[in-house]
């Protein structure tokens, strides 16, 4: 069964990629690269959030930050941006993690389905709407994750547990949260905190998180970064770049793992995302002035 998901994750990436470099070598990359300074950035950026995707807290939210602080990208780039640089880096994580922490696979397969689906759905429906109507759903749902993950850090929220497997509603109810999780990535929201959240609401372990969350963006993302392909929002020349210089972030962050606390990286993840839901807010009040 894992050698299937492996196949099926390597599967996927390497198609996404393919049809990235096709595209690219036509000439659809409509979004271009400023200067050699811009393309050093870029890769700093993949490093770095690659190191902060391997160890839980996802490359999201340190993408969007960097790529805002140095103007690396536009607000409409984002979707499309963070989620085609997460291909490569995404599988190397995915095929590493299922090796080392099994996870029973009827809920590794539903709960993956979930945020597949809800991904492509996402894709489609992301790059058909404006800007600011972006912001406001990142805004809303990074307030949304820091209040759980600050009720749960600070033992306000009866969340988390022992569980390694789903069975019955929970199974369900995780799909439904799954879906939703996949969605939302698709306006840049980034999937692992909304995984940890979801499998912390229905009382897992920590332990099979990563598994669950690196298969789910392994195989969602892919999906995700297809339907930006199809419409022609991705800024191929700037994820490419992050995710090739990502793959060194990843294996980085493999060392760093060990090291660090689960409530440390959950700690951390709530700094990244409350600066980039500052940083959203302040964009946010400086169009409408």
């Amino acid at each position: 069964m894992y050698f299937l998901v492996i196949a099926l994750v390597i599967l996927l990436s390497a198609v996404c990629m393919a049809y990235m470099l096709y595209k690219l070598f036509r000439g659809d990359d409509s979004y271009p690269i400023d200067s050699f300074s811009q393309k050093v950035k870029l890769a700093f950026s993949g490093i770095v959030a690659f190191i902060a995707d391997t160890i839980g807290v996802g490359s999201f939210a340190v993408n969007i930050a960097i790529a805002r602080t140095f103007k690396l990208v536009k607000d409409a780039e984002l979707p499309g941006f963070v989620n085609g640089a997460q291909i490569i880096p995404g599988a190397i994580e995915a095929v590493f993690f299922l090796g080392a922490l099994h996870v029973d696979p009827i809920t590794l397969i539903i709960l993956v389905l979930g945020a597949t689906v809800g991904g492509f759905a996402g894709g489609m429906f992301a790059s058909r709407i404006s800007t600011s109507i972006i912001r406001l759903i990142m805004v809303f749902t990074f307030i949304l994750v820091i209040c759980l993950l600050i009720g749960k850090l600070m033992h306000i929220l009866p969340i988390g547990g022992d569980l390694l497997a789903l069975k019955g509603w929970k199974l369900w109810i995780g799909f439904i949260g799954m879906f939703v999780s996949g969605f939302l990535v698709s306006f840049g929201v980034g999937l692992f905190a909304l995984v940890q959240t979801v499998l912390f609401l229905l009382g897992m372990s920590p332990i099979v998180a990563f598994p669950i969350m690196t298969t789910a963006g392994a195989i969602q993302q892919p999906v995700t970064t297809f339907a930006f392909l199809l419409n022609n929002t991705i800024p191929l020349k700037k994820a490419l770049i992050v995710g090739c210089f990502g793959i060194i972030g990843v294996f980085i962050g493999f060392n760093i793992i060990t090291i660090l606390s689960t409530e440390q990286l959950q700690w951390l993840l709530v700094i990244v995302i409350g600066y980039n839901t500052i940083s959203l807010i302040r964009a946010i009040n400086s169009k409408n002035n």
